[in-house]
């Protein structure tokens, strides 16, 4: 009976120790074997209308108010953080 040691079985071997290590070959497709790219997007008027009234709806000077009162820490509060975590919970947003 040949009893192994345990440090015979935490030594590696290269699986090919005689290989040597070549470039990638570049793959490249005849035109008949390119995919061909055929996607479109088509948006409808209502679509167009609906972007158009969102972008209307922004604006600009309260976008930047808020971000200052953002970047100034006025919104670092835990009463804040307790109010949008409610907010999140009663959506189901999580």
């Amino acid at each position: 009976m040949k009893i192994n040691s345990y440090i015979d079985t935490l030594r590696t071997t290269p699986a090919n120790p005689t290989a040597v290590p070549r470039p990638a070959q570049e793959v490249t497709q005849s035109p008949a074997t390119r995919p061909v790219k055929s996607d479109s997007v088509q948006i409808s008027d209502a679509g167009r209308r609906l972007n158009a009234e969102q972008r209307e709806a922004i604006d600009p000077e309260r976008v930047a108010e808020l971000r200052q009162k953002v970047l100034s820490g006025a919104y670092n509060t835990l009463d804040v953080v307790d109010q949008v975590a409610r907010r999140i919970l009663t959506r189901g947003e999580l």
